[in-house]
């Protein structure tokens, strides 16, 4: 294998392939399976495990760009293994689990780099920004941005509940339904952390899963947030009043099912966004059809 040598794909160069894509993630196995873990014991990391899914999906979509990719050895690759092997190394020893999870997936992608060069980012940079999503988000931030959230959240489910003659009060981290008024602890019936993450995951996979253009993916990405807070109060207008008025194991139990619905509902508004756009004629394609 020659540095800077570019020819068609052997049976060999999959085989070498192979064996350095299988080799960072034995030599990263902790932080592989810390992630997998993560993501199977706490829901507020279950985007990890549809990251993979995306990121295949997005990936099917491009394989006609396979073409573009040859036989290419970079020493930019090696580079981007060693800085992974040293910020690997470094997020054991100092216990920044960010870090840590970071440099196992930079790995992975620093062996593939190594063998088709950079090209591979430029044909299939949606592809590998999703494998980012494997990556647990700090607690720092979920805290950060969990206690705004959940705060417009419960304002606006209580405006709600307002409007429909139901009597809520919001005190603290407590909400109070019905008369005799009943106490809902607000975190037990949402935590809005759950889906925003989730959320951005799926929008991420529609944006780049159609040609469309950057201002269109950009907007989609930015008004995930307003999505996820619209999506939460129509969810806990009806938990809370189940919370209130129902049993608790009732609850639980509508608690639990309803968050099933929370994704697709939340696609659904993007998808509408998209469709205003279009109704509104503003261009959300890098081309259009002419019509005949």
């Amino acid at each position: 294998m020659k540095l800077g040598e570019r020819r068609g794909w052997i049976i060999r160069d999959y085989v070498m392939l192979l064996a350095l894509v299988s080799a960072s993630i034995w030599f990263a196995r902790d932080a592989w399976l810390d992630m997998f873990n993560r993501a199977m014991v706490n829901p507020e990391h279950g985007q990890a495990l549809f990251a993979p899914l995306i990121a295949a999906y997005l990936f099917w979509l491009r394989r006609s760009r396979l073409q573009f990719l040859r036989f290419r050895p970079s020493l930019g690759g090696t580079l981007v293994i060693a800085g992974s092997i040293f910020l690997l190394y470094l997020g054991s020893e100092r216990n920044l689990l960010s870090l840590w999870h970071l440099a196992a997936v930079l790995l992975l992608v620093g062996c593939v780099i190594t063998m088709t060069g950079f090209e591979v980012v430029r044909q299939f940079a949606p592809v590998i920004i999703c494998l980012f999503f494997l990556v647990p988000t700090p607690g720092s931030v979920r805290m950060l941005l969990a206690a705004p959230l959940q705060d417009l959240a419960t304002a606006g489910a209580i405006s709600v509940l307002d409007l429909t003659n139901v009597n809520a009060v919001h005190d603290g981290v407590v909400m109070q339904i019905g008369y005799p008024p009943k106490n809902v602890v607000i975190g037990e019936a949402y935590n809005g952390m759950r889906i925003i993450f989730g959320l951005f995951l799926v929008v991420y996979g529609f944006a780049f899963s159609a040609p469309y253009r950057i201002e269109t993916r950009l907007l989609l990405l930015a008004s995930c947030p307003i999505v996820a807070l619209l999506c939460n109060v129509i969810r806990m207008v009806p938990t809370s009043l189940v919370y209130g008025h129902g049993s608790h194991e009732f609850a639980d139990a509508f608690h639990w099912y309803s968050g099933f619905i929370m994704l697709p509902m939340a696609l659904l508004m993007v998808i509408g966004l998209v469709s205003l756009l279009n109704w509104l004629d503003v261009p959300t394609m890098k081309w259009r059809l002419v019509p005949q």
